[in-house]
């Protein structure tokens, strides 16, 4: 009677680290891609290096606004029990000039 409980509880506990684990990957391609992007690095090469610290399978978007350079990464995850869920990750740096 205790089985299916602890199997669920498990399964949360476990689902749970794995969206940590994949919000905090997705954070830092999207941080590493801000910094290539703002120093002037060609974005097929920013989107690359997106793809290579996130996974093959994110959805990566460029843009600029007021001196910054922004990245966003997106990507969709497979929870037993919840089904996809959606995680998205953003950042900026600010665009660097020679002096």
């Amino acid at each position: 009677m205790l089985l299916p409980a602890v199997a669920v509880l498990l399964t949360v506990v476990i689902s749970a680290g794995v969206l940590g684990g994949e919000q905090i990957r997705i954070q830092q391609a999207a941080s590493a891609s801000a910094r290539e992007l703002a120093r002037g690095t060609d974005t097929a090469e920013v989107i690359s290096t997106a793809k290579r610290i996130a996974g093959a399978d994110v959805f990566v978007s460029l843009g600029a606004a007021a001196g910054y350079q922004q990245v966003h990464v997106a990507t969709s995850v497979k929870i037993p029990l919840l089904g996809a869920i959606e995680l998205s990750a953003e950042a900026s740096a600010r665009k660097e000039t020679e002096p």
